[in-house]
């Protein structure tokens, strides 16, 4: 398992994109809960963010790719609206142990 920070580390209804190792994850957390996909929109194959910043909507409940405007849901990555709709990002398995976010 690798460790890639701890919960307090990404604000809260905020979607991060990290690179570990080879990997681009992006990582949403919501209160206590986090959620990682690969950061990789169905629809190109290009991350979601190129523009930087967050992608998550203000309460933290869908996720908004900057290059097409593809719009999912974060708690199961499926597209709801958009060129990809049906499709889904691809989650990441991980683990949270005492407030620390590790990928299996």
């Amino acid at each position: 398992m690798s460790l890639i920070g701890n919960i307090e580390d990404f604000a809260d209804c905020t979607a991060t994109g990290i690179v570990v190792g080879s990997l681009r994850l992006l990582v949403l957390r919501r209160g206590g809960d986090i959620f990682v996909y690969q950061n990789s929109c169905p629809h190109t194959r290009e991350s979601l963010d190129p523009t930087g910043g967050s992608v998550a909507s203000p309460d933290g409940l869908l996720l908004h790719c900057q290059r097409h405007a593809a719009v999912f849901v974060a708690d199961t990555g499926e597209c709801v609206g958009g060129p990809c709709q049906g499709e889904r990002l691809t989650p990441v398995a991980f683990t949270l142990s005492n407030g620390d976010v590790y990928l299996d």
